[in-house]
C-alpha cells in the first residue's frame, strides 16, 4: 500500500513540474455607444462637471449601461480636456475605472477621444482591468446638454485560474485523507 501511495505521488509531482502555469488572458472587443452628457457650470468659468448616462452593445458581452462622472476644462474656446471615473453595467457584472479625454468644438459638434483605463470589476469581470479608447461626436441639444454618438475598441486582460501547482497540492492533501481512510478500513 505504501507503495503505490509513493509510485502516485512520484507521478503527481512530475506531472506538477511539467504542468504549465495559468496565465491571464486579453479579450478584444468592440462596439457603439450612445448616451446624454450634462453639464453644471462651476467658480471657474472654464471648468464644468460632467455626467453621462449612456448605452452601448459590446461584440462579446451584449447590450450594457454606463454612467461616468468628472470634470471638463476649456484649455480654449474649442478644445479641453476632460477626466473622471465610469461604471459600465453588463449582463455578467461591472466593469469601473478611470478616464481621461479630448475634445474640439466646432459649431454645435464636438468630436471627441476618450481612453479609459478599467481598474477592477464585480461577476466575471472581477479583479479585471483593461483599456479602451471611444470615439465620437457630440451635439449640442441645449445649452447644458448634449448627445453622444461613437465606437470603442477594449482591450480586458482578465485573472487567471489557480495555477498548476495550487491543483497539485489539492490532490497530495486529497491523498493523505484518503491513506488515512485506507488504514482504518
Amino acid at each position: 500500500m505504501i507503495r503505490s501511495l509513493a509510485a502516485i505521488l512520484i507521478a503527481l509531482l512530475m506531472m506538477g513540474a511539467f504542468a504549465l502555469p495559468a496565465q491571464a488572458d486579453t479579450i478584444s472587443t468592440f462596439g457603439t455607444l450612445t448616451g446624454t452628457s450634462t453639464l453644471t457650470a462651476t467658480s471657474n468659468p472654464a471648468v464644468f462637471d460632467s455626467s453621462f448616462t449612456g448605452s452601448g452593445v459590446d461584440s462579446m458581452f451584449g447590450a450594457f449601461t454606463t454612467t461616468n462622472s468628472g470634470k471638463i476644462t476649456f484649455t480654449s474656446p474649442t478644445t479641453f480636456t476632460s477626466s473622471g471615473t465610469f461604471m459600465d453595467v453588463l449582463a455578467g457584472g461591472t466593469l469601473f475605472g478611470t478616464y481621461t479625454g479630448s475634445g474640439s468644438v466646432t459649431g454645435v459638434d464636438t468630436s471627441i477621444t476618450i481612453d479609459t483605463v478599467a481598474t477592477g470589476g464585480t461577476g466575471i469581470f472581477a479583479g479585471d482591468t483593461g483599456k479602451s479608447t471611444i470615439i465620437g461626436t457630440s451635439t449640442l441639444t441645449s445649452s447644458t446638454t448634449s448627445s453622444f454618438s461613437g465606437t470603442f475598441t477594449t482591450s480586458i486582460t482578465t485573472v487567471p485560474e489557480p495555477g498548476s501547482v495550487t491543483l497539485l497540492l489539492a490532490g497530495i492533501g486529497f491523498l493523505l485523507v484518503m491513506r488515512k481512510r485506507w488504514a482504518r478500513a
